[in-house]
């Protein structure tokens, strides 16, 4: 589980900076809602890591715990960098601090840390969330394609 974890993890982290980077450049780091693309990069690494775990560890299936926890390993792996990455952007770019300050009700009480840490928070709720989601998809579908697959809390 280890190298899945890294490999995808280390793939989460570099979508993550990269669709960061690639918003500033293009002038659009402003626009909130387009932190709906990390989550498709985010669920998307889930998934991989997830469906590798699963077929390298059949017996693993309909185990929803064990999946989670793959998801989650990467994902940890991938969101805590980007956190320390926001972070010391935001200490750099104080003209986007400021900007996230003046526009958000609550930033007043934001400072860099403070700020990194709601990344850190959101990055953790999706990857548990989403890890159990992908879990149950990924299983039902191998159950489906493969019934021999049954794992151990079949009905």
């Amino acid at each position: 589980m280890n190298k899945i974890a890294i490999k995808y993890g280390v793939f989460l982290f570099a979508s993550f900076v990269g669709l960061f980077l690639l918003m500033h450049e293009v002038a659009q780091i402003r626009d909130y809602n387009l932190r709906a693309l990390n989550a498709f990069a985010h669920l998307g690494l889930i998934y991989g890591a997830i469906r590798q775990y699963r077929r390298e560890n059949p017996d693993s299936v309909n185990n929803y715990v064990s999946g989670v926890v793959a998801g989650m390993y990467a994902s940890i792996i991938g969101v805590l960098p980007f956190t320390a990455f926001v972070m010391f952007y935001l200490i750099g770019d104080t003209a986007f601090m400021n900007y996230i300050q003046d526009t958000i009700p609550i930033g007043t009480y934001l400072n860099p840390f403070t700020a990194s840490l709601f990344v850190l928070t959101e990055g953790i709720a999706v990857s548990l969330i989403g890890s159990y989601i992908v879990t149950r998809v990924i299983d039902m579908n191998l159950v489906r394609s493969n019934p021999d697959l049954q794992g151990e809390y079949h009905d």
